[in-house]
């Protein structure tokens, strides 16, 4: 009786092992905490397991976009010791094509982001499925607090209309449809942000949803710098965030009328998008790009109470360390 008891024990400690083992492996994001980046890189790095192996294979648009310029040692500061002083907590500015620092405050400390988060959104969402894909709004993306396109339950629209509604309006609701019908439930879609996060080697951040309402997602300013170089490189992303208003008339949804809320689209030369985000604990952030003769910069202000103002100082000390005059009147 005590052998039969004695193996039963055994055989079940081994079954036990082996289900833990499946579980610590499956690549869940809801499990991973949000300190924990060697789990998602772990799964990411591993082409066998069946979680990537479904985001890899589901990949349908890929686009020309130079991978090299993504280390840290491609960084160098240029002009940053005359450096205008800030209200953000963290910010920096890069000439995108040189590598060029030109502006640099804790630029690898981690942070919350609030709704810069959908930069990532945009990225796997249109790496997934095409522009013309069509999306049945259900009751949970349609009840989505905060900021909102304004969908509603049983409507449909184009991926192409969520995105426009994602990163003009910054649409938590769009974020949410867009993750359901991309990847079939908002856990998987989260983790296919991870998964990318992993891929271009932002090592200091971390996606717990597709709209930036979590505050347990983080980043770094110079992570956003190589995150939103790449988004700016698919054409698609690059049209949607310089677009100041968008009409979407529908038979399948009512008329929405979208404007973009990215600060200084359409007052500083130059600027042609991309994201504005805000929570109470992430603050007021601001992504933005911008080409002046030639030089085309990107930059990030995190935790911030006046975002605008910040990034006018960072531009015209960026272009100015460039070379480039830039004439405007924000600043009077």
């Amino acid at each position: 009786m005590k052998k039969s008891k004695l193996l039963i024990f055994i055989l079940f400690s081994v079954l036990g092992y082996g289900l833990f083992s499946l579980y610590k492996h499956s690549g869940s994001v809801k499990n991973v905490k949000a300190s924990d980046q060697s789990v998602v890189k772990l799964v990411a790095d591993d082409t066998e397991n069946t979680a990537y192996k479904r985001y890899k294979d589901s990949i349908i648009n890929s686009y020309d976009a130079d991978l090299s310029w993504l280390s840290d040692k491609d960084f160098e500061e240029y002009g940053t010791s005359s450096q205008p002083e800030i209200a953000g907590e963290a910010g920096v500015l890069v000439e995108i094509n040189s590598g060029k620092v030109l502006f640099s405050k804790e630029i690898n400390k981690r942070m919350k982001i609030a709704s810069l988060a959908k930069i990532m959104t945009a990225v796997v969402a249109l790496e997934h499925r095409s522009l013309d894909t069509r999306i049945y709004i259900e009751a949970e993306a349609a009840s989505v607090g905060e900021n909102s396109m304004g969908i509603s339950e049983t409507e449909v629209y184009t991926l192409e209309e969520l995105m426009y509604g994602l990163m003009m309006n910054s649409g938590n609701d769009a974020a949410y449809a867009t993750a359901k019908g991309v990847a079939g439930n908002v856990e998987r879609f989260v983790q296919w942000m991870n998964f990318k996060a992993s891929e271009l080697g932002l090592a200091n951040t971390y996606f717990a949803d597709p709209s930036g309402l979590n505050d347990t997602t983080y980043s770094t300013p110079l992570d956003l710098v190589k995150l939103s170089r790449y988004a700016m490189k698919n054409p698609k992303i690059k049209n949607i965030v310089k677009t100041v208003i968008k009409e979407l008339p529908g038979e399948e949804h009512k008329y929405i009328a979208l404007e973009n809320q990215t600060n200084l689209l359409t007052t500083y030369p130059g600027v042609a998008g991309i994201k504005t985000g805000y929570t109470e604990e992430a603050g007021l952030c601001l992504v933005t790009y911008a080409s002046n003769g030639g030089k085309e910069v990107i930059g990030v202000v995190l935790k911030s109470v006046d975002r605008k103002g910040d990034m006018i100082l960072m531009l015209d000390h960026g272009f100015r360390t460039l070379g480039v005059n830039v004439e405007h009147n924000l600043l009077e």
